[in-house]
């Protein structure tokens, strides 16, 4: 009896918990094109310069045998970015993912984290999302979620799958 209670209980939770939350398709929604994506450096080496790094984090190296493959959270103020660098070529990474919590961080196309969500996000009219909730937005392979408070945006983050 005790078990089934809980399980009640949690299957409650987990529909309230996702009664708020919800996620679109949108065409055209990608971290590195289009009108969605993070506007970021080129290169590795400019992307650290992008403001001080407060921090930095190796998640996880992979061995391809002749090259490595390197993931790697660093952490800015009111930014984190993930992303993989290779030993064969230091200059060139692939971001797999990026969470702004500032104003400051004017890099998400129409996002910026502190304003409104824009009305329209690809044909998804946004007018009516209103509390606190978390949308999130999928293109073919990354993701944009987006925590609102209000139409406000608290955190921005984009997952992004690597080629």
């Amino acid at each position: 009896m005790r078990s089934v209670a809980a399980a009640v209980l949690a299957l409650f939770a987990l529909s309230a918990y996702a009664r708020g939350n919800t996620s679109h398709s949108v065409d055209k929604l990608s971290c590195d094109s289009g009108p969605y994506s993070l506007k970021l450096p080129k290169t590795y080496s400019e992307l650290r310069k992008i403001g001080p790094v407060k921090g930095q984090k190796v998640v996880r190296e992979q061995d391809f045998g002749p090259y490595k493959a390197r993931y790697v959270d660093l952490l800015f103020n009111g930014l984190r970015l993930g992303v993989v660098t290779y030993s064969n070529d230091e200059e060139h990474y692939q971001l797999t993912s990026a969470e702004i919590r500032s104003p400051q961080w004017r890099i998400a196309g129409p996002f910026r984290q502190g304003q409104s969500l824009p009305p329209r996000v690809g044909d998804v009219d946004t007018k009516g999302l209103r509390g606190t909730t978390t949308v999130e937005f999928s293109g073919d392979e990354d993701t944009v979620r987006v925590k609102l408070v209000g139409r406000r945006i608290s955190v921005l983050t984009y997952l992004c799958l690597p080629d």
